[in-house]
């Protein structure tokens, strides 16, 4: 399965986990909390009214939650007057009959006897002693215009009606608050009285409420829960979408620029662009570096293959050479022997002819040390530090009886500084130059050997290069003199070993003879 489709998958179970969390949480949890959040709301309205009502003794600029059935009522605590205050009205009672006003004054001694309202004694209510001071007050009623028939009953007998736990809340050292109320079949009625005293009053606040109940409220929520889960589902999904594409898009980069780097070989690619921080961002990095190491690691085998093929074909090249150079003298010495065996003609004297026999057979030792002497210094390349004169003046040493054979001068000047190569190889280099401007130099001319820093110039004048044999040299069989012709491998181990040590050689012609020049690094 796709990433795609595993994120959508993912999403779906995730949107079925949280509708089912919704659910449950609307029909079973929701409706408790508001229950209990409007009943912490009632309370807090009635403590509002009272701190407000006793701060400025009047509801202008307090809210009121049930502004029809809340009053708040001012009892003094000195005089016969009693204050009920509500939000659009204010009454002013005066107590004229003698039992009232003296009931009146044990509550005012009550509430002034205390220092906060829980020290408060409360006198004594008398159910007969309220029906005398209600029974006064009916008579009083007897000169109004209408007539008035008040009524209370001492107990409620109906079983519809239970009464609630009646609960205290002291709210600070001057302000209580009484809950109470009753439940019927469908609804839950709850009274608060608040009751605080400062300095000159007594305040009582009324806040009648009616409190939701949790099955008035599930039949909402269960209305409302279709929409709610589409709308949860919906907004899941372009979510998800949204979520799956800034992952997967990257992720497929990512698979393309591996597939690219696996197609690209020896090709270079752009190094993946990478913007995000996030692990996705540091996994791209981390193929950037891979391939750039991958790529460092593929150059470095890539040359090591190219010199490999390069000392394969100089090995072929050189051994092939060999081979054939080796062909001549051998051929020549057999066919000597065999005359000098066979006693045919010229070659019975032996004496005369030894010599040449000899002379192939040496020839034959040169190419064979060459050979061993190429792989050994190869395999066995030793750096040391040493002067570069003394180098030239032995080898110039060696070829003197040569050069005066043909009447050559050799003449050294300049001086160089040490040098830090391989003396074998640098010598198999110089003695070749020699060796070519000793063969090559035409006779009673000069040989000029100049010395400068880290620098060999021979020059041999007189000398001269086919300007078409330039190119080539290097190659093994090429020769300038058809009849001084040698191996014609000397030039060729020259740059082989000259590549090796990082020299530089150059041989030009010049007006009047030929310059090898010779730089060591």
């Amino acid at each position: 399965m796709r990433l795609t489709k595993k994120t959508l998958c993912y999403s779906v179970l995730i949107s079925a986990v949280l509708m089912a969390f919704v659910v449950v949480y609307f029909c079973f949890m929701m409706p408790s909390l508001y229950v209990d959040y409007a009943k912490k709301d009632d309370l807090k309205s009635v403590v509002d009214v009272q701190k407000g009502y006793m701060k400025n003794r009047s509801y202008k600029g307090l809210t009121v939650k049930n502004p029809t059935g809340s009053m708040s009522v001012e009892i003094p605590l000195s005089g016969d007057t009693v204050y009920i205050a509500g939000k659009n009205f204010r009454i002013t009672v005066q107590a004229d009959e003698p039992e009232l006003k003296e009931f009146l004054q044990e509550i005012q001694q009550a509430f002034s006897s205390g220092d906060d309202m829980e020290d408060i004694q409360l006198p004594d209510i008398d159910k007969d002693r309220m029906k005398s001071i209600f029974n006064l007050n009916k008579e009083s009623l007897k000169d109004l215009p209408v007539n008035i028939h008040l009524e209370a009953d001492e107990d409620l007998n109906d079983d519809s009606f239970k009464e609630k736990k009646v609960k205290t809340h002291v709210i600070s050292d001057n302000i209580i608050v009484f809950e109470g109320g009753i439940i019927d079949d469908t609804n839950e009625y709850t009274s608060y009285i608040a009751a605080g005293r400062t300095s000159d009053a007594l305040i009582l606040s009324f806040l009648p409420v009616m409190t939701p109940q949790m099955n008035e409220i599930t039949p909402v929520v269960l209305s409302s829960l279709p929409m709610l889960m589409a709308v949860v589902f919906l907004i899941v999904l372009i979510a998800s979408r949204m979520f799956s594409r800034k992952i997967v898009i990257p992720v497929i980069r990512l698979a393309q620029y591996a597939e690219e780097v696996k197609m690209a070989g020896h090709m270079e690619i752009e190094p993946l662009s990478v913007t995000s921080k996030d692990e996705i961002g540091e996994l791209g990095a981390t193929l950037n570096a891979l391939y750039g190491q991958l790529r460092l690691q593929y150059q470095a085998l890539e040359q090591k293959n190219q010199a490999l093929a390069q000392e394969n074909k100089r090995q072929e090249v050189f051994l092939r050479a060999s081979s054939h150079q080796l062909k001549t003298p051998v051929t020549a010495a057999l066919l000597l022997v065999e005359g000098m065996m066979n006693e045919v003609g010229k070659y019975k004297d032996t004496q005369k002819y030894l010599p040449q026999v000899k002379q192939q057979l040496k020839i034959m030792q040169k190419i064979v040390e060459d050979i061993l002497h190429l792989n050994h210094c190869t395999e066995h390349m030793e750096k040391e530090s040493f002067d570069l004169k003394g180098l030239a003046d032995e080898i110039v040493l060696g070829y003197q009886v040569q050069a005066s054979t043909n009447n050559l001068t050799f003449q050294i000047e300049g001086a160089s500084g040490p040098v830090c190569t391989d003396r074998d190889m640098l010598k198999k280099i110089v003695d070749n130059l020699v060796s070519n401007a000793v063969s090559y130099t035409p006779a009673g001319n000069l040989i000029q050997v100049t010395l400068e820093e880290k620098c060999l110039k021979i020059f041999n004048h007189g000398g001269h290069i086919e300007e078409s044999l330039l190119p080539d040299i290097y190659e093994p069989f090429v020769s300038s003199d058809v009849q001084k012709k040698g191996r014609g491998l000397g030039l060729y181990i020259l740059s082989y070993y000259a590549q090796i040590l990082g020299c530089d050689v150059k041989i030009v012609n010049e007006s009047d003879g030929v310059l090898a020049i010779l730089r060591i690094p």
